[in-house]
C-alpha cells in the first residue's frame, strides 16, 4: 500500500511539473521575438496589447542659452525657447508649436495648439555653466485628449538671463 502511495505521489508531482514547463515555454514563445545582429540573437520582448497613443519623432536641436531642451536617450523630443517665446514638439510626423512656458519648483509645464506637456517631480543638479540638469522620472504628454507617459526624461535648462 504504502508503495502505492509513493508512486500515485510521485506520478501527481510529475505530471503538474510538466504541465508547467509547457505554459512556461508556450509564453515565451509568443512573447519574444529573436533577432540577429552582428551574429549574436537578442531578444525582444513584444506586447501585442501595447500601442503608444502616438509617437514623438526626435529633432535636431542642440542647446544653447535661452533654450530648454528635453531629451531621452540623448535624443531632443522637444524643447522651448525663451528668446522667441516658442518651442517644438513632432508627434506622428507633424511639428506642433508649443507657445506656453511655465517653471514652478521642480515642474515644468508646456502647452501649445492641441498639445500640453507636464514634467514633474525633477531631480535638479548643480548648475553648471548658466545651465541646470535635471531627470524627470514621468512626462505625460496630452494632445487631443490621448496621453503618452514618457520616462527618464533628461532637461537641459540653459536660461537666458
Amino acid at each position: 500500500m504504502k508503495n502505492t502511495l509513493h508512486f500515485i505521489t510521485f506520478a501527481v508531482l510529475f505530471s503538474c511539473v510538466k504541465e508547467n514547463d509547457k505554459i512556461s515555454s508556450q509564453n515565451i514563445t509568443q512573447n519574444v521575438e529573436l533577432s540577429a545582429t552582428d551574429s549574436a540573437k537578442t531578444a525582444v520582448i513584444k506586447n501585442p496589447d501595447y500601442s503608444p497613443a502616438f509617437e514623438i519623432t526626435p529633432q535636431d536641436i542642440s542647446p544653447e542659452k535661452g533654450r530648454s531642451v528635453f531629451t531621452q536617450n540623448g535624443k531632443t523630443l522637444f524643447y522651448f525657447d525663451q528668446n522667441s517665446n516658442k518651442g517644438i514638439i513632432n508627434i506622428d510626423g507633424k511639428n506642433y508649436d508649443l507657445t506656453r512656458f511655465d517653471f514652478n519648483e521642480n515642474n515644468y509645464t508646456l502647452s501649445g495648439n492641441g498639445v500640453s506637456i507636464e514634467a514633474s517631480n525633477g531631480d535638479f543638479k548643480d548648475m553648471v555653466s548658466d545651465c541646470v540638469y535635471g531627470i524627470f522620472p514621468q512626462v505625460k504628454v496630452t494632445m487631443d485628449g490621448k496621453i503618452l507617459n514618457l520616462t527618464n526624461i533628461s532637461l537641459q535648462d540653459c536660461p537666458a538671463y
